[in-house]
């Protein structure tokens, strides 16, 4: 199971590429992650904060590629694209958008939503990443599989 998602951040006055996202009104970058059913994250990306959800999925291409046995992908409700449904077409693999019902309102706990937002939290917490400080977009991605293979080494760790 692969679950995706979006976290824009706001970004410190650092050349390179960004972007304003009208949205959660704050310039800066997004960060594309692909996690697993643990939160161990497979595949991320790091975009202008300007690029619309649907579009970043492009950028998580290698990492769907390494990870043939995904079965199910869990995206989120402005991920619903045409190119989405074609991005999940692979042999075996399915997919299910999960969003919030029209009359809840508030803080809601989606379906396996909340494993891809307890990542973005982790990044928060273990590397300062609550803001982009790189230049480039590669450097920004670079920071982040570094911190994903702490986070794992740790939870590799801890089960010894």
């Amino acid at each position: 199971m692969a679950i995706i998602d979006t976290q824009s951040v706001p970004c410190i006055g650092v050349r390179g590429p960004r972007g304003s996202d009208g949205a959660k009104k704050l310039v800066g970058r997004k960060r594309v992650a692909l996690v697993d059913a643990e939160g161990h994250i497979l595949a991320r990306a790091v975009e202008p904060a300007n690029v619309q959800d649907r579009d970043t999925l492009a950028a998580l291409d290698d990492g769907k590629e390494q990870w043939p046995s995904l079965s199910l992908a869990i995206l989120d409700g402005a991920i619903t694209a045409e190119r989405c449904r074609e991005w999940c077409h692979i042999p075996g693999m399915r997919h299910r958008v999960v969003e919030k019902e029209p009359d809840q309102t508030g803080v809601v706990v989606l379906e396996r939503r909340w494993v891809v937002e307890r990542t973005f939290g982790w990044l928060g917490h273990w590397g300062g990443l609550l803001r982009e400080r790189a230049g480039r977009l590669d450097v920004a991605t670079s920071r982040l599989a570094r911190l994903a293979s702490l986070m794992a080494a740790r939870a590799l760790n801890n089960l010894a």
